[in-house]
């Protein structure tokens, strides 16, 4: 193999392996650039025990990872290309859960809009993942505020949405 075979598959190999890492959460409260076809999707979580290797599949194919998830509530921001995202995995201590396709909570995301993924609260009961995904307008926008304020005013609450 010549050095531009090489370096053709060395980079195919580095953009296959970036896809399987996902796509982390923005970081900080700046203004939000989004692509043609991108929206802003609002990650929420209340979990009573820390989380990691947290995975949220898209059906673009774009996947959300979130390395770790601290006990409570947080918020973690997406720009990604709209559709439906599925929660799919999670990791508690040293045990990976994963759900069917679907089973966990799904939510979509709208092309130039801000997408509220509903709260999600994962649980272990055993060897049982249970999860709930509440509707909480009014403690996503609290929260919202709080933690990315700027954010927050770029993309200010429709009446038929928080």
């Amino acid at each position: 193999m010549d050095r531009r075979h090489v370096r053709t598959a060395a980079i195919a190999g580095l953009a296959l392996l970036l896809a399987a890492c996902g796509v982390a959460p923005m970081r900080g409260d700046a203004p939000v650039r989004l692509a043609a076809g991108q929206g802003l999707a609002a990650v929420t979580f209340d979990t009573l025990d820390s989380l990691s290797e947290v995975l949220i599949d898209g059906r673009s194919g774009t996947r959300l990872r979130i390395p770790e998830v601290p006990v409570g509530r947080s918020i973690y921001l997406f720009a990604v290309p709209a559709g439906e995202y599925c929660f799919e995995r999670f990791q508690y201590a040293h045990i990976a859960f994963v759900g069917k396709r679907g089973h966990l909570a799904c939510f979509d995301v709208y092309a130039g809009e801000l997408s509220y993924s509903g709260t999600l609260a994962p649980r272990t009961e055993g060897d049982e993942i249970v999860n709930r995904q509440v509707q909480d307008a009014a403690g996503f926008r609290t929260l919202l505020t709080q933690q990315y304020p700027q954010v927050s005013a770029e993309f200010p609450p429709k009446p038929d949405q928080p």
